[in-house]
């Protein structure tokens, strides 16, 4: 690629917005430095933790407003493996073990504390909302956006096992093929729907 005859220097990763990008797609460094991010937001709150003034839900609403969203920054990005998918998890319940001073010796279930807290999981439910209302936008319209996602990519594909796509979240999540998909999301309401049950996570 070349602008004014001059060839662009290739890249492999960059920085746009705040976010990484990498030229394999992977968005593992980026959810692992957000992960990084919000943890340091949860330690320059550790006073409101302490507080015994603080009720468990004020602190939860506290949580999911201040140090949260520092984490799903341009999360409709991400390609999430099982692995990512867990540390996501984890770090929900690391916040509120966290905000309620439990500590690893006092042998508390993940279930007793979204009990104290009274919450339900919900921070992956939020991610999955997000992504799947971003894959519903930009099928709707016609952009560059659109071309890049359902574009046709000319090559061969590699040997071996092929490494998961930022697609294969929303038909996994969804459990329905990408031309349903892009059906389905014309109709704005049926979409919502789709989007909905397909990012709730079970009571637990």
């Amino acid at each position: 690629i070349s602008i004014d005859q001059t060839p662009l220097k290739y890249a492999p990763s960059f920085k746009y917005l705040g976010s990484l990008f990498r030229d394999d797609a992977s968005g593992i460094e980026e959810v692992k430095a957000r992960l990084s991010k919000a943890r340091s937001r949860m330690g320059e709150l550790k006073l409101l933790w302490k507080s015994h003034d603080i009720s468990s839900a004020t602190k939860a609403q506290i949580i999911q407003t201040l140090v949260w969203p520092i984490l799903t920054y341009g999360c409709e990005s991400w390609t999430l493996n099982k692995d990512l998918t867990e540390k996501i998890e984890a770090f929900e319940r690391q916040c509120y073990r966290r905000a309620l001073s439990i500590r690893w010796q006092d042998h508390v279930t993940n279930e007793e504390v979204f009990g104290r807290m009274a919450v339900e999981p919900k921070l992956m439910s939020q991610i999955k909302n997000r992504k799947l209302r971003y894959f519903g936008h930009t099928a709707r319209h016609v952009s560059l956006e659109n071309q890049i996602m359902f574009g046709y990519m000319p090559g061969k594909r590699r040997q071996g096992g092929q490494k998961k796509t930022w697609m294969d979240d929303v038909t996994e999540w969804t459990k329905l093929g990408l031309p349903e998909l892009v059906r389905l999301a014309d109709n704005r309401s049926l979409f919502r729907q789709l989007v909905i049950s397909s990012s709730t996570i079970p009571a637990r």
